[in-house]
C-alpha cells in the first residue's frame, strides 16, 4: 500500500507576523492617555511664553524709545493700548515710530505713570514720555495671563533702568 503523504506547506514552520487588532487598539489607547496627561501642561507653557513675549516686547520698546528720543533730540511718547504698544516721536502722531502687538491672552492689569505735575497729579491715560536728555516719566505696568501669571515692569524715570518682577510661573 502506498502512503498518501501530502507535502508540508512551505509556510508551516514560520511564526505568524504582524499585529492583531487588539494589540493595535491597546497601543492607541495608551497614546491617547499619555496625550491627555501632557496637553494641559503644554497649554500652561504656551501662556508662559506669551507672558515672556509681552514682557520682553515692553522692555525692548521702552529702551528703544529712550534711545530714539536721545538720538532725534525730540520727545517720544509710548502708548499702552489694550492690545498694542505704540511709540510716536515728535509731532507726527499719524505714523508710529514702532509698534508691537500684545498677545490676546495677555491683559494690562494695571498701569501707573510715575510722573507728577506740581499739584501731584499724574499724566492722564496710559502714556509715557521719553525726553531728549535721557529721562522719562517713568512707569509701572502689570501684565496678567489669567489669575495666576503676572509680570510687573518698572521703568526708573531718571536712569531709564527697567526692572521686571514675574509672579506665578
Amino acid at each position: 500500500m502506498e502512503s498518501t503523504n501530502h507535502p508540508k506547506s512551505q509556510y508551516s514552520n514560520i511564526p505568524p507576523r504582524g499585529f492583531t487588532l487588539i494589540e493595535v487598539m491597546l497601543v492607541v489607547v495608551i497614546i491617547l492617555i499619555a496625550a491627555g496627561v501632557v496637553v494641559p501642561k503644554f497649554k500652561g507653557t504656551f501662556k508662559s511664553t506669551q507672558m515672556t513675549d509681552a514682557t520682553r516686547s515692553t522692555v525692548r520698546i521702552a529702551r528703544y524709545a529712550r534711545s530714539v528720543s536721545i538720538l532725534k533730540q525730540e520727545t517720544c511718547t509710548l502708548s499702552f493700548n489694550s492690545n498694542r504698544l505704540a511709540l510716536v516721536c515728535g509731532t507726527n502722531s499719524a505714523t508710529p515710530e514702532a509698534s508691537r502687538k500684545i498677545p490676546e491672552d495677555i491683559e494690562i492689569r494695571s498701569f501707573k505713570n510715575l510722573a507728577e505735575d506740581e499739584n501731584g497729579n499724574t499724566t492722564a491715560g496710559r502714556e509715557v514720555n521719553f525726553y531728549p536728555g535721557g529721562m522719562n516719566d517713568g512707569f509701572e505696568v502689570t501684565f496678567a495671563a489669567g489669575e495666576t501669571r503676572r509680570a510687573t515692569i518698572v521703568c526708573n524715570p531718571i536712569s531709564g533702568k527697567i526692572t521686571v518682577v514675574e509672579e506665578g510661573r
